[in-house]
């Protein structure tokens, strides 16, 4: 019975961590569809001034940030940083 909760339990796991990621998927979809209408804009319009610099970094600095959330500081990171601090209270007892 238990093998059947742990599956349960890493299925959920999985499906949150997918889940996350096709959220990002579509955040850089919706990025670069605005993104490349505000350049076509721009360039069509005024190419002597170009302020599509401005939605391309202020669009572009969100995206990051949550690439960073998804592909650096995921719940992987959280695990292990979680293991590592634990282990260096152990030492820190065992030492004492």
């Amino acid at each position: 019975m238990k093998k059947y909760h742990e599956k349960d339990d890493r299925y959920r796991k999985a499906r949150k961590r997918f889940d996350k990621i096709k959220a990002f998927y579509l955040h850089v979809l919706i990025y670069l569809s605005i993104t490349l209408t505000i350049i076509f804009i721009n360039l069509k319009f005024s190419p002597e001034v170009q302020w599509f610099w401005y939605s391309v970094i202020g669009g572009g600095i969100p995206l990051l940030i949550h690439a960073c959330k998804i592909y650096l500081y995921n719940d992987y990171w959280e695990e292990r940083k979680i293991q590592k601090i634990l282990k260096e209270e152990d030492n820190e007892q065992i030492q004492q």
